[in-house]
Order: structure tokens, then sequence, then C-alpha cells
């Protein structure tokens, strides 16, 4: 089963993300097998967010951390070289000169799936790297 990644602004209030006044930037599914790496190496944390403003922090949402130990970034590093196997994988579809058309499509598909995950990952490094009110959630 697929999950999504979803880039997530909140607004905060007392350093605690709020839900209904989240915003969804952009989202994507993600390799299930992106997920189960992560989630080995302790990359995906869990946190308490508030269902609304006022009320107690007990709504738990996964997300990739972005704190300390630039799991951001190793992640970021991992689906890039995950992109560069496909391309090569996609490239050993060639034979002299002919396209294996079926094989081709299924690279292609898993392609797009990495691209749509690094397109998220890059946006939150370089647009929202200092924001703490912007959560990759995973759900």
């Amino acid at each position: 089963m697929s999950q999504k990644l979803i880039l997530v602004k909140y607004e905060i209030e007392d350093e605690i993300p709020v839900d209904e006044s989240s915003e969804n930037l952009t989202s994507s599914y993600a390799p299930l097998e992106l997920i189960d790496w992560a989630a080995e190496r302790g990359f995906i944390s869990r946190i308490m967010i508030r269902e609304s403003s006022g009320e107690p922090a007990d709504v738990p949402v996964s997300i990739i951390d972005d704190g300390e130990g630039n799991h951001l970034d190793c992640v970021f590093q991992h689906v890039e070289a995950e992109l560069v196997r496909i391309i090569e994988d996609a490239h050993s579809n060639i034979s002299e000169g002919l396209l294996i058309g079926r094989e081709l499509e299924r690279h292609f598909s898993k392609l797009h799936s990495w691209l749509e995950v690094r397109n998220i990952l890059k946006k939150k490094k370089e647009k929202y790297n200092n924001s703490c009110d912007v959560k990759i959630v995973v759900g």
C-alpha cells in the first residue's frame, strides 16, 4: 500500500502545529520502498499536533524529520541515487538501438514517482528549509 508525502504549512501555537489551519502545499504518492527505507533509519518521526487552536496536542502525525541530524538531506540523497539507478536500468533496456517498450514504460513510471518525491523534498530544502511551520507529512 502506498503512502503520500504531503508538504504541509501549519500555523504554530506554542511551538505546536495546528491542523485546522494547515495548508497542503504539494503532495505525491511515495514509493513504499522509500518509506520503509526512511523508517528503518529513523528518518520518520511521530509528532503530536493540535486538531484546533487552543486544544491539547493529541493528534499523531508522521513526518520526515528535518531537524537535527540532516535526515532530510539523507533522504534527498537516497532519492537522487535511486533516480540514477532507475535511469541506468531503463538504459539497459536498449538493445542494439531497439527499445524494449514494456520494460521502458515500467521504468519511466517508477522514475516519475521518484521525481515527484524529489520535487517535494527539494521544495522543502530550498524554499522552506528553516521553516518550522512547514513539514513533510507521511500518510
